[in-house]
C-alpha cells in the first residue's frame, strides 16, 4: 500500500526549480536511547514527501541498558501527507505544518548479556554468556509538525503507534535447567519500544535538520 502511494507521490512536481527540495535530519535524542538516528526528507508533490530514515545501534551513553553489548541498525521508509496549506504551500510543499505519515520499519541487532545465577549445590555464582539476535518487521502510524527557520533550519516532532513483529534468537538454553530463569528483554529495541508480549510499538522523535536543494 505505501509502495502504491509514494508513486502516486513521485506522479507530481514542484512548480518552482528554485524550492529547496529535501531536508537532511538528525535524529537529537537518538543517542540517549542507544543509537544514532538520521532521516531525509524529498519532496513529491505540493503536500506530500518520502521519509527515509537509517539509523546505527550500538552507542551506549551508560550502564542503563538491558545489555551488556549491542550492534546493529534500522532503516524505515513511508509518503508523509501535510494537513495545513498555507497560501506559500498551495503552490508549492514548504515542508511546514502539521503531518500524517505511514512507516515500515525495519530494525536488527546483535547482543550479549551476562546472565548470573547462584548454584546452592556447589555454593558458588555461575555467570553464562548470553549471545544472540534480534529481529523485527513493524508497521507504524505517525503524527507531527515540522518548523522550518529562515528557510533553512528544520525542527520535526513526531510520535506515533504501530504494530510489528518480532524474532528473537539467543543460547540461554545454555543454562542449566535446574536455574533456567533467564528471559531476554524483548521490549526494547533501540530504535522504538514494544509493549510486552503484544504486537504494539511505540516511537517517537525530535530531529533538526537543514534543507537542501
Amino acid at each position: 500500500m505505501i509502495g502504491a502511494i509514494t508513486f502516486w507521490c513521485n506522479t507530481y512536481s514542484q512548480n518552482t526549480d528554485d524550492l529547496k527540495t529535501h531536508s537532511l535530519k538528525y535524529d537529537f535524542f537518538s543517542p540517549v536511547s542507544g543509537c544514532f538516528g538520521f532521516s531525509l526528507e524529498t519532496t513529491r508533490s505540493n503536500f506530500t514527501s518520502l521519509d527515509i530514515d537509517a539509523g546505527l545501534i550500538g552507542l551506549k551513553l551508560g550502564d542503563y541498558f538491558l545489555y551488556d553489548k549491542f550492534a546493529g541498525g534500522y532503516v524505515a521508509g513511508g509518503p508523509r501527507f501535510y494537513f495545513k496549506k498555507d497560501q506559500e504551500m498551495v503552490e508549492n510543499n514548504n515542508m511546514k505544518g502539521a503531518y500524517f505519515k505511514p512507516l515500515i520499519m525495519a530494525n536488527f541487532f546483535t547482543f550479549e548479556d551476562v546472565f548470573e545465577y547462584y548454584d546452592f549445590i556447589n555454593d558458588t555464582t555461575i555467570g553464562t554468556a548470553i549471545k544472540g539476535n534480534d529481529f523485527s518487521l513493524s508497521l507504524l502510524l505517525a503524527l507531527g509538525n515540522q518548523w522550518v527557520l529562515s528557510d533553512m533550519v528544520t525542527f520535526d516532532i513526531w510520535f506515533g503507534l504501530g504494530s510489528g513483529g518480532s524474532w528473537v534468537n539467543d543460547n540461554s538454553d545454555e543454562i542449566d535447567p535446574l536455574f533456567d530463569y533467564y528471559e531476554s528483554p524483548t521490549g526494547y529495541k533501540f530504535s522504538y519500544v514494544k509493549f510486552g508480549d503484544s504486537p504494539l510499538i511505540f516511537d517517537g522523535g525530535l530531529s533538526i535538520g537543514i534543507l537542501l536543494k
